[in-house]
């Protein structure tokens, strides 16, 4: 059973659960700017596995570390950024792989 299957939306749900991992790693003294790149990852990660909006999920999960690391300080919001700069090239490269390419040269009678 998911997040779905219970009428939930797997973009905010994605917001939320990186808000509350990043706020978790500062109170008990993690590196937040890790703990954001790794949860950001992992929501990306599992929505490509059940085909979700892989974009969607990362704006709102990119959103949901800052948003939280914000709470936090300066400090925080440096590092998570730094740490979601390399997640979210990743996520560019696996999305523009996927869509077909474009042919170039002249279009095709029909």
């Amino acid at each position: 059973m998911g997040i779905s299957d219970v009428g939930g939306d797997v973009v905010s749900m994605a917001g939320q659960t990186v808000k509350v991992v990043v706020k978790g790693a500062a109170e008990i003294g993690a590196d937040v700017g890790l703990v954001a790149g790794w949860t950001v990852d992992g929501v990306i990660e599992a929505t490509r596995e059940i085909g979700g909006n892989t974009e969607e999920v990362a704006k709102e999960a990119v959103s949901g570390a800052i948003e939280a690391a914000g709470t936090i300080g300066n400090m925080a919001v440096r590092s998570a950024m730094n740490m979601l700069v390399g997640v979210i090239e990743g996520v560019k490269e696996a999305a523009s792989s996927l869509l077909p390419k474009i042919q170039t040269g002249p279009i095709p009678e029909n």
